[in-house]
């Protein structure tokens, strides 16, 4: 009950007044999303990097943590994804649902609150390897290789992430860091990150619930055409009988078109296998990689985080299922209201 009151509530009333801030205010998130991203996460990770103590090696443990369970949860995803008999779209869009990891909007919250300060500066490291991987193999799986590999390079060095990473260490280290009152305000910009965090997660669950609706509203609407089959086999067809070549390009793979069986099960299932498969393979990856304690704790509830709803926007880009990735997005985050309290209790928090 502890952890429920201390620790899962108060996220949830926080993300869930970021829903109705978006439903009832009719704010849009994109402006908070670019002031998180370009101000207060950076703001935050040169804290986390200028306060600790930590060396480059164990940033270098995290990482390699995080690339091992990334590639695991890939291969299972794709395994998973040829026994339901999808296609290539389908099995790359259930891989991103189940490697994007919401370890920042939602896991440092969840460390923060459940570990103090430590937690923090942990989960933060947690975020900035999770971030280096999604931001180039995030882009591989959904592009289907279409991209060449510098340009998913570059894609790390066009957010400020990096280069707070870099100018954290490198100043604490050489001990050039700013004044104490610049400090002190890099320090509340960092700290305002956590709940305009939660916040966006919210709003941002909210733009996907409404999209959904109103997109299937629509398309439920819409005459002088035949939908596609529910199985996505078929194709719709103009007044004329015709086939639609537009329907048949998507072919239930648009945005927020309403969903065939088989994407309600593949997205389900990337969604369990995010939080399930998360916590299993940390669980194994730990048994031959050792951290501290409290490090540990944090890296099993990162791994065992739901899915990002950044995914969706790698999915839209590159049209890439992001229906599927949707589902996946909705059923982890339902899922982990649950599964982040027996974690936190079987934790020992």
């Amino acid at each position: 009950m502890a952890v429920l009151t201390q620790v899962t509530l108060p996220i949830l009333f926080v993300v869930f007044l970021g829903y109705l801030l978006r439903k009832i205010g009719r704010v849009e998130e994109s402006v908070l999303s670019r002031i998180q991203l370009y101000v207060l996460s950076p703001a935050l990770i040169f804290m986390t990097m200028a306060g600790s103590n930590a060396m480059m090696s164990l940033l270098g443990k995290i990482f390699l943590h995080v690339l091992i369970l990334s590639v695991l949860l890939y291969l299972s995803a794709q395994l998973l994804g040829r026994m339901m008999r999808g296609d290539a779209l389908e099995r790359n869009a259930m891989s991103l649902a189940a490697v994007f990891t919401n370890s920042g909007f939602y896991g440092i919250p969840v460390c923060m609150l459940a570990f103090g300060e430590e937690g923090l500066g942990y989960a933060a490291m947690y975020v900035i390897c999770s971030s280096m991987i999604q931001s180039t193999a995030g882009i591989y799986i959904a592009s289907e290789g279409s991209r060449k590999p510098l340009e998913a390079l570059a894609m790390i060095f066009k957010v400020p992430l990096i280069y707070a990473i870099v100018l954290g260490k490198l100043l604490s280290q050489f001990d050039m860091l700013p004044p104490a009152p610049f400090m002190e305000m890099i320090n509340m910009l960092g700290r305002s990150a956590v709940p305009l965090g939660l916040l966006l997660l919210g709003m941002q669950l909210e733009r996907i619930i409404s999209d959904w609706r109103l997109k299937g509203m629509a398309n439920g609407a819409g005459r002088g055409r035949v939908p596609a089959n529910e199985d996505g086999a078929g194709h719709g067809r103009d007044s004329n009988g015709a086939p639609d070549r537009a329907a048949a390009s998507s072919s239930c793979g648009t945005a927020f078109e309403r969903p065939c069986k088989s994407y309600i099960l593949e997205g389900t299932t990337a969604g369990m296998l995010k939080i399930v498969g998360g916590f299993v393979f940390a669980m194994i990856i730990l048994r031959f990689i050792e951290f501290e304690p409290v490090l540990r704790k944090v890296i099993i509830l990162e791994s065992s985080m739901p899915t990002a709803v950044n995914a969706v926007v790698y999915a839209t880009e590159f049209e890439c299922r992001p229906k599927l990735v949707t589902i996946a997005i909705m059923t982890a985050t339902l899922a982990s209201v649950a599964s982040v309290a027996l974690l936190l209790a079987w934790l020992g928090r």
